[in-house]
């Protein structure tokens, strides 16, 4: 155990962007999200110990497919302490056109912002942090920084189990949807103009991933710009649990 407790605290690190390609650790290695959430548990990053505080301005957390406001509590609670004003997303499941769920978020930020006074921050899991890149391309005048936690910011490449799942949505949640692009990249909607479109230049933004992700290859989890990239190790799942990820973005929030 202690060869394997050594090797899960090593530090977050930046890595440089690559062109080449590696299987994506299997699905059932994400069974063991529970260990990124035990280990946060017992870190002194989730007591606040030698992180920067807050100032409190306003973070709207999104998250992932399939995936509720309720899978963030933690994140939450956590934000809060530091002394930030952290807002769920309100999007209810994310398992529809993430075109609405945009949409939906875009009035989340609005409440925000005014609510903070000021601009807003985006921390979006997996497909989390696309619908929040969509909802800041509606409104940058409001949004001031955005962080993925494992979002495919290349490409929407998953799991091929993932791929299936979200071709069942289409047809429960969405039946009217026609062809074969929704919830992919080449979507015609909003959404899938946001994926390719610039982000506003005062928007500061950055990638949190981890190479040992069963469900994005990580590839497709990191910016061009190699210094926008931190790597963090664990599973996708529990990115949102991982005291290396909340370590880093305590520092990217107090950078702003």
């Amino acid at each position: 155990m202690s060869g394997v407790a050594t090797a899960r605290q090593t530090r977050p690190r930046r890595v440089a962007t690559s062109t080449m390609t590696a299987p994506v650790p299997p699905l059932w290695r994400e069974s063991l999200w529970p260990l990124d959430w035990m280990e946060l548990r017992l870190s002194a990053v989730y007591r606040g110990i030698g992180v920067p505080p807050g100032d409190g301005s306003a973070v709207v957390l999104v998250p992932g497919f399939m995936s509720t406001d309720v899978w963030l509590v933690e994140l939450y609670g956590w934000l809060r302490r530091l002394g930030y004003r952290p807002y769920m997303s309100r999007i209810g499941l994310n398992a529809e056109c993430p075109d609405r769920l945009a949409r939906r978020l875009v009035g989340t930020i609005e409440m925000a912002s005014a609510e903070s006074g000021g601009p807003v921050r985006i921390i979006g899991h997996s497909l989390g942090g696309l619908i929040g890149r969509s909802a800041l391309i509606r409104r940058p005048d409001l949004v001031s920084q955005l962080v993925y936690l494992g979002s495919p910011v290349r490409s929407v490449g998953v799991h091929p189990a993932l791929l299936a799942t979200a071709a069942l949505v289409r047809l429960a949640v969405q039946p009217w949807a026609t062809g074969d692009r929704c919830l992919t990249e080449s979507c015609s909607c909003l959404f899938g103009k946001a994926m390719s479109d610039p982000l506003p230049e005062h928007v500061q933004h950055a990638a949190i991933f981890s190479q040992e992700d069963g469900v994005v290859d990580w590839h497709d989890s990191v910016e061009a710009d190699p210094r926008l990239n931190h790597e963090v190790g664990g599973t996708h799942v529990g990115l949102v649990f991982n005291p290396r990820a909340y370590a880093v973005l305590a520092r990217l929030l107090a950078e702003v």
